[in-house]
């Protein structure tokens, strides 16, 4: 999970009236790609268009407490009954995202407990992260080859396997929920399977805003497709960078600065003690999944 993703260049924006919205896109060339790109359907899994609406209020189900988080949507902390370790903070998307939920990738708590269907979800998302990855690869003009090619796909499963452990839906009878961080410190928290940030700090220092304005959310491929770009863009800078030497370095210089914003070096860390024991911890996990394959113990 991203934790203190943007809280270094969200001080600076605060403090900073000149700062404009070309730097903010030069900053974050992802913030220009147009929403075609990750609206497609990736997936081929049938839609919620079919599934009735509740007819009764959530908080009726007593699955959990929630916060509303500055007006704009309501954060919950589901009973373990419910989630059944899939994460703790979620929203609920049910109408919000009506017509755009996969149900092949929602599940319900009994569903999950069920060790072959558990089994299949994992193994359904093997595919999907592959056919993203390869679909953005070709989208920016297949500019990786051979072995470096095979390490940054290996390096995508890696990535939504540290930021989300593979999750992105819940399902409890006919609601539909999406996982949040949560305890980040982007004021409006980081959402679904790769994270994708919604603010800085504040929440009116709005961040990725047209995956938000298209509910590129409420789909678990747009989500894998959206935050692979944001990787993609900041390997091919971290990768011609002479701090990173090896293979290995410019991957993990790339996630060093997908998760914390700080520097595109796999060797680059804050003085402060906080700041640095997150970005070390954020980069020994994904080294950590990326050497073992963490993935693969589910699929079996």
């Amino acid at each position: 999970m991203r934790l203190v993703r943007w809280a270094l260049l969200g001080l600076l924006v605060s403090s900073s009236p000149g700062v404009t919205a070309k730097y903010l896109w030069d900053k974050y060339p992802w913030e220009e790609e147009p929403a075609s790109r990750w609206t497609r359907d990736f997936s081929n899994s049938a839609r919620d268009n079919r599934v009735p609406l509740p007819t009764t209020q959530l908080e009726q189900e007593r699955i959990g407490e929630k916060i509303t988080v500055h007006d704009l949507f309501d954060r919950w902390v589901l009973n373990e009954s419910v989630h059944v370790g899939r994460g703790k903070h979620f929203t609920e998307v049910t109408k919000d995202c009506k017509g755009k939920i996969e149900l092949d990738f929602a599940l319900t708590a009994a569903q999950w407990q069920n060790r072959a269907r558990r089994k299949r979800y994992y193994q359904s998302i093997d595919r999907l992260v592959t056919k993203v990855g390869r679909q953005l690869l070709a989208d920016f003009g297949n500019q990786l080859s051979g072995r470096e090619k095979a390490a940054f796909m290996r390096a995508l499963h890696a990535l939504a396997w540290q930021e989300s452990l593979w999750q992105h839906y819940i399902r409890y009878k006919n609601w539909f929920f999406v996982v949040l961080s949560g305890t980040s410190y982007n004021a409006l928290d980081d959402w679904g399977i790769t994270q994708v940030a919604r603010s800085h700090g504040h929440a009116d220092e709005l961040l990725n805003e047209r995956f938000f304005a298209s509910k590129g959310y409420c789909s678990i491929g747009s989500t894998l497709y959206y935050g692979f770009m944001e990787y993609y863009l900041v390997y091919m800078d971290a990768r011609s960078l002479p701090c990173n030497n090896s293979a290995m370095d410019k991957l993990l210089g790339a996630y060093n600065e997908y998760s914390s914003e700080f520097g595109s070096c796999h060797d680059e860390f804050s003085e402060d003690e906080t700041f640095r024991a997150y970005q070390i911890a954020a980069m020994t996990g994904f080294g950590n999944h990326y050497t073992n394959r963490t993935w693969l113990r589910k699929m079996k």
